[in-house]
């Protein structure tokens, strides 16, 4: 009972059990997936470099002149840098100005990522502005201004003008995934440098001197791909986390399941587990326990009855052993008792016989021996009617007619006892053959 009291117990936990897996197997699978595609944007070269984006080199370049312009004229001045894909950088064709009639200077740094060159002019802003023409107008949102902000609109005039034009071998070694080779042949170091173009009203030796540091560049240009690349990765960090997280709890929810399936001598693998229904399976194997269990307590109470029984007539031979006359019988029940045979036809037989030869019992005595062999056959029911219609016979017609249907139903319930035993054996072997 407690056993039984355990089991249903437990089969109202097994659904859930089944609902977790489902769950756990569903967050599994989008872990696993997005894993997969974290390891691709991450790893895969080409996937990685589009979603990275086109490296800015000429961007780079400029706004490092533009930082260096700033510092080394300490912030004084007002260093702008603008996109220009077109490249209008005309060259700059004007009569040198007095200091006097100067009133500050602006930088203009202007670059082209398609023609790979960055345009610096360098503005002069007039005292008197009448005085001049071609000025141009200056705003506070002009650009990107790496030195001091401009507090309203100012006017000035182009003064000189400078282009580089890089090589393209030079912005591909700038690239994140090239590795660089030192030291350069002769041949490589030419091929690395720009070309510069001067105009203006002053000599170049007056213009400021910018020193760009290689590494540097390098790192400024794989800065968004290396921020894509922190991303990605904490994201794999993340999706493997969680993807040791719900195996560990896909494990554990085995082993509980594995727990469910050990009451019921279930052995669950982990390919069943993981392909089956458990809920089904474990309902199953509920089922065919108890009907193994019943099976089992049913023959045991069947064994002990014919043990109780072959007892009884053992007992009741011995007994009669020392009273038999006839020698020839005395030998035929001292042999089977030496013997202790187990064939409870010849006990039944032999004991039936000695009763009548003794002759110690009337005949409802020996009516009523012959009946108790009905007992392993049938249910008690069937046996309290069928010794009320034996003694009916008894009354009516006499002990030998009231023997023959004794033993005419003891032959009747013990071949129907043989066909249930054969039909639950068989049914037994199918429903192994078909088990899940």
């Amino acid at each position: 009972m407690f056993l039984k009291g355990l089991a249903l117990t437990d089969s109202r936990q097994i659904e859930p059990l089944d609902k977790g897996k489902r769950r756990i197997l569903l967050v599994l699978c989008l872990a696993a997936a997005l894993l997969l595609v974290n390891s691709v944007l991450r790893f895969v070269p080409w996937v990685n470099d589009s979603l990275s984006g086109k490296p800015h080199y000429v961007r780079v370049l400029t706004e490092t002149f533009a930082r260096q312009f700033a510092t080394q004229t300490q912030m004084q001045f007002p260093v702008i840098v603008e996109h220009d894909e077109d490249g209008t950088c005309p060259p700059v064709n004007v009569p040198p100005v007095p200091d006097d009639e100067i009133q500050g200077t602006i930088y203009l740094l202007t670059y082209s990522e398609q023609q790979h060159l960055s345009c610096i002019t360098i503005y002069f802003v007039p005292i008197d502005a009448s005085k001049f023409s071609n000025l141009r107008s200056f705003t506070a949102a002009e650009g990107r201004n790496f030195g001091p902000k401009l507090l309203s609109t100012i006017k000035a005039s182009a003064e000189d003008r400078v282009i580089h034009q890089y090589a393209p071998e030079y912005l591909k070694r700038l690239h994140w995934r090239y590795k660089p080779h030192f030291p350069l042949s002769p041949s490589e170091a030419a091929s690395l440098r720009s070309q510069s173009y001067y105009s203006g009203a002053k000599q170049p030796a007056d213009s400021v001197n910018i020193d760009l540091d290689y590494g540097e560049l390098r790192a400024e240009v794989g800065q968004r791909h290396g921020k894509l690349n922190v991303a990605l990765s904490s994201l794999l960090i993340g999706a493997s986390g969680l993807l040791l997280f719900l195996l560990g709890k896909l494990w554990l929810l085995y082993k509980h399941s594995s727990q469910y399936a050990c009451l019921y001598e279930l052995n669950l693998t982990p390919r069943a587990f993981l392909k089956g229904n458990i809920a089904t399976e474990l309902t199953a194997a509920r089922c065919r326990y108890f009907e193994r269990q019943q099976e089992t307590q049913a023959r045991l109470r069947e064994q002990e009855k014919l043990r109780t029984l072959r007892n009884t007539w053992q007992q009741g031979l011995r007994s009669a052993l020392p009273s038999l006359i006839d020698e020839q019988l005395r030998a035929r029940v001292q042999e089977c008792l030496e013997h202790e045979s187990q064939d409870l036809e010849q006990l039944e037989s032999l004991w039936v016989e000695v009763q009548e030869r003794t002759g110690a019992k009337t005949p409802a005595d020996k009516l009523n021996l012959l009946l108790e062999s009905l007992k392993p056959y049938c249910t008690e029911e069937e046996f309290c009617g069928s010794r009320d219609e034996a003694f009916a016979i008894l009354t009516k017609s006499g002990f030998r007619t009231a023997r023959s249907f004794a033993i005419a139903l003891h032959d009747q319930f013990k071949a129907r006892a043989r066909e249930i035993e054969e039909l639950e054996d068989s049914g037994a072997s199918n429903h192994v053959a078909t088990g899940p």
